[in-house]
């Protein structure tokens, strides 16, 4: 065996081995994704051909050579027409693929090989063979034939029309598994340009390169496993769909590493990039700040997981609301999951706004009516459960009809909105402010008896009386008046307790307004 042609040999079978691990590979993996079958048939073709290949250099005949000639053939005319379909799953042509258009796309390589096994009865594929007199050793030189022509033109139309497509999806994939496209482009492009160089009789002793570049395309395909995850972590939504949704979507494979997102995903979380593929998604997080594992999800692939996040930034709370759901292939296998990452800060923010609305009084923003009742009712049994004290403090502007006469509604809001600033100012620890409907106002005092709600009552109506109102029409003074009740002493109920502190109001209505008085008849403040 002589030197120069045993490096080719040498590289032609690690060309046949490499190819035969990738189809192991892709045997193993063979329904993680729709388009790995082939790549199974393409690279267990290329197997055929680069050892063929191999042993056609090896040969001391012509009959010898031509025998493993005719076993390249077994695999090489299927190569292109299968990369194209391949390529066709990749950047979601998969639509225009039907059966019927597979099989004519498969006619004219099952013709050539028919046609090389058949050659010495027309010579349509190889008009002569013979062996080449310049080459170190035995080696076959061909006179090509018209079927040789339409077999080679069929090829490299097939390599050009796959490098367009991927060419156009690397423009429309904005740098997210690019290390993928460009091992399946050089897949394309290195062995169409090994053929114009043996066409052109331009390649070493006029040999075909192509087993041995393949060689070099294998190794790119290992490297685009090994760092995005080649025929694994391939595309699963199509851009048109995944682009241009506005939640955020991640797409994991069955390992849990991430095979691609969209631009709304790279939006919302921070740091996410192309350097981020084939890497485990738990391992991102939505905040900096925030180092909750908010991707890793049951283990059970079968199970759709939820979850709902906030954190502050600045001023801001962002909400997030993040759905896993499992993706199943045609025959029932777990093939990986998507996640969707949808951004529900304005939905949450109405949502507390609603809630607002329905606790909170929207003139003064303290507790309204219903909310303190419903409150109060249950701090009250919390209370006689205990057996804690529970005081209703139950107070009102005075004349608050003569500010609305004299000054208009506008200042009357303000008085409104005063008083109950005045009122959560003094409010007790645990207490609860409520406005009760017009000028009336509410406490509730939780473990606080009798003598110190009054005590608080009468600072609150001493401040109320000490501050006026600061508006447009100069300081308006204004008073009120208080009734102050006790859980234990006259009522059971949340209801009767209201009435024992409205009668208390009533009586300091009666004995001159300002002022405080309680449900024990014996305990009345005054100014």
């Amino acid at each position: 065996m002589n030197s120069p042609i045993s490096i080719f040999i040498v590289l032609a079978a690690l060309s046949g081995v490499l190819s035969v691990l990738l189809a192991i590979y892709a045997f193993v993996n063979r329904n993680k994704y729709s388009g790995i079958n082939l790549f199974f048939w393409i690279t267990g073709l290329s197997a055929i051909y680069a050892f063929g290949f191999a042993f056609e250099l090896t040969g001391n005949t012509l009959k010898e050579i031509m025998f493993w000639a005719n076993v390249e053939y077994v695999g090489m005319p299927f190569i292109a027409p299968l990369s194209l379909i391949l390529v066709m799953y990749y950047v979601g042509l998969e639509k225009f693929i039907t059966g019927r258009k597979l099989v004519l796309m498969l006619i004219i390589p099952a013709i050539t090989l028919v046609m090389i096994t058949t050659n010495e009865w027309h010579h349509l594929f190889y008009r002569d063979i013979y062996l080449n007199p310049n080459a170190p050793r035995p080696m076959m030189d061909i006179v090509m034939g018209e079927w040789y022509v339409v077999h080679g033109s069929y090829t490299v139309g097939c390599l050009l029309v796959g490098t367009f497509l991927l060419l156009r999806y690397w423009n429309r994939r904005k740098n997210v598994l690019r290390r993928q496209i460009a091992a399946l482009l050089i897949g394309f492009v290195l062995p169409g340009f090994a053929s114009f160089l043996y066409l052109m009789k331009l390649t070493p002793y006029e040999m075909d390169l192509v087993p041995i570049i393949m060689c070099v395309t294998s190794f790119f395909y290992i490297w685009a496993i090994r760092t995005s995850g080649l025929m694994i972590v391939a595309p699963v939504a199509r851009e048109y769909i995944f682009d241009s949704m506005r939640d955020g979507v991640l797409v994991v494979d069955p390992a849990g590493l991430l095979a691609d997102f969209n631009p709304a995903a790279a939006m919302m979380i921070p740091g996410l990039s192309s350097a981020n593929i084939g890497k485990p998604v738990s391992e991102l997080r939505l905040s900096e700040n925030f180092d909750e594992p908010v991707f890793d999800f049951h283990s059970d692939h079968n199970v759709t997981d939820e979850k709902e996040f906030s954190w502050s930034i600045g001023q801001e709370t962002c909400y997030y609301h993040i759905h896993s759901s499992p993706v199943i292939n045609r025959r029932g296998r777990f093939v990986g999951k998507t996640i969707t990452v949808m951004d529900v800060t304005e939905r949450a923010r109405m949502e507390e706004k609603l809630t607002m609305l329905a606790s909170y009084d929207g003139l003064t923003g303290i507790f309204n009516r219903t909310f303190f009742m419903e409150t109060a009712r249950v701090i009250l049994a919390e209370a006689e459960n205990a057996k804690e004290s529970f005081s209703l403090i139950v107070f009102d502007i005075d004349f608050f009809k003569h500010i609305n006469d004299r000054f208009g509604h506008g200042v009357g809001d303000q008085a409104l909105r005063h008083i109950a600033a005045l009122g959560e100012r003094y409010l007790m620890a645990g207490g609860l402010l409520g406005r009760y409907g017009g000028e009336e106002f509410v406490i509730g005092l939780p473990g606080i008896d009798l003598p110190e709600a009054a005590a608080a009552a009468e600072k609150l109506r001493r401040e109320i009386e000490n501050t006026p109102l600061n508006s447009a029409e100069g300081p308006i003074r204004i008073t009120a008046s208080f009734g102050v009740a006790e859980f234990g002493l006259s009522g059971q109920s949340l209801e009767e307790l209201f009435m024992e502190a409205d009668r208390a109001l009533y009586r300091s209505k009666e004995n001159g307004r300002n002022r405080v008085s309680t449900a024990k008849d014996d305990l009345v403040l005054q100014r």
